[in-house]
């Protein structure tokens, strides 16, 4: 049997940045990944129906650029940032696009719904949707600005989101961009650094109780003195991992606080030179009329490319997931309402979906907190068994970074500074 001081379960953001993190301080690891490579939802690839242009799958960005611990490690590597690129964004009523009047009166009701969710007292904990109170049915915008807010960047829809976290992880600051695609960026950064890595190794069993702990994989098990899982709360959940003996309560309870919303991208990509009068990159939407109904928004032409990247989310997303043809029927459609007819000819019949809602390795996108869970996140990070086994990633954030590649940087970093100092009481 191998024998390591740390068994990473998980090679994402999180497991990478505590390995890297472990190795310097002279703990030998192993990294035990279920996927064929590592960087988890952070994944850059050159999809066959784009034409061979790069996408990013999962995470896109540098979020909160100032606080981002990737900022500083790509610059010291010598590698490129850029900003976000800016887009003209052409919002449509039915299909015509808004009037200038109308995109104000859409802002002003985003600064008053954003008024309105900030201020509600903290305590007690109640749903993102209850929050928002009358104004969610009587202004016009509200259902728009609840999908954009809850739906796309919280992965959620707004009944199932906890104004507490909903409130603590408005990202704001800086964002930045990778020039060729933050998987390939992450996995530069972090992989050299990051000793021996087993793909295609799920762990199946982690038997806690002893001085060591045992990892149960397919390639054989590990002995350990400490082990750190960096899986997400989707694949927690779903009972993928045996636990001997049980996990604490607390940290059940928290895992199931804890789900994991979706956020998909459906990229369809152009037959011909027609760009529908866009000359610079664009970001598409219709308002909603009615709130619930599917919300899609898109980035037509990002990088000059020939394609447009559609992003749905929450109830809309899960509903679309395991039918990769019907999330592209719903892109097409959302197009057709948005251009009319002349949308038809403009796509080739191809296009791709993103697979986090059904890939068995992650089962979501990032993770919410469920209304009066707000709490959870703390408690999955809690150590347990004398720090014997300690879970870390984006769901174990509490500074506002939680759903960010950044934010598991630091949650790695964090699980082994914990292991360090076990270890080594005297280290600070």
């Amino acid at each position: 049997m191998m024998e390591v001081d740390v068994a990473i379960v998980g090679a994402g953001a999180a497991g990478l940045a505590a390995a890297v993190a472990l190795r310097a301080a002279g703990q030998s690891t192993i990294l035990l990944e279920a996927a064929a490579t590592p960087g988890g939802r952070a994944r850059t690839t050159t999809p066959a129906a784009l034409g061979g242009a790069w996408l990013d799958e999962g995470a896109a960005w540098l979020h909160m650029a100032e606080h981002n611990p990737l900022v500083p490690m790509a610059q010291a590597a010598g590698q490129p940032l850029r900003a976000a690129f800016r887009s003209e964004s052409l919002m449509f009523l039915g299909d015509r696009p808004a009037t200038a009047a109308e995109h104000a009166e859409y802002d002003a009701a985003d600064t008053a719904w954003t008024g309105i969710v900030m201020g509600r007292p903290a305590e007690p904990d109640t749903d993102l949707a209850t929050a928002i109170g009358p104004f969610r049915h009587e202004n016009p915008w509200a259902p728009t600005i609840e999908a954009w807010h809850a739906s796309l960047i919280d992965a959620v829809d707004a009944p199932y989101l906890s104004l507490a976290d909903f409130r603590l992880n408005q990202l704001d600051g800086q964002n930045l961009m990778g020039e060729r695609g933050f998987g390939r960026l992450l996995r530069d950064l972090l992989e050299a650094d990051a000793g021996p890595i087993r793909g295609l190794c799920p762990v199946s069993r982690i038997a806690w109780g002893g001085d060591r702990v045992r990892v149960e994989t397919p390639q054989g098990a590990i002995s350990a003195a400490s082990v750190i899982v960096t899986v997400s709360t989707g694949v927690l959940g779903a009972g993928a991992i045996a636990f001997d003996p049980p996990l604490p309560s607390a940290t059940e309870a928290a895992i199931a606080d804890l789900p994991m919303g979706l956020l998909s991208k459906i990229v369809l990509r152009a037959a011909g030179e027609d760009r529908l009068g866009m000359t610079t990159p664009t970001h598409a939407f219709r308002r909603l009329e009615r709130l619930g109904d599917p919300f899609l928004s898109f980035i037509a032409w990002p990088r000059g490319t020939d394609h447009v990247i559609g992003f749905v989310g929450g109830d809309a997303a899960w509903a679309v997931a395991p039918d990769p043809r019907a999330a592209l029927d719903l892109a097409r459609r959302e197009w057709r309402a948005m251009f009319g007819a002349r949308a038809d000819a403009m796509f080739r019949p191809e296009g791709f979906t993103t697979d986090w809602g059904t890939d068995p390795h992650h089962l979501g996108a990032y993770s919410y907190a469920r209304p009066g869970g707000a709490g959870a996140r703390s408690a999955l990070a809690a150590p347990i068994a004398e720090g014997r086994l300690l879970f870390a990633g984006e769901a174990c954030r509490t500074d506002g970074m939680a759903g960010t590649v950044g934010g598991a940087v630091l949650d790695g970093r964090r699980a082994a500074a914990l292991v360090i100092a076990r270890k080594d009481p005297s280290h600070h």
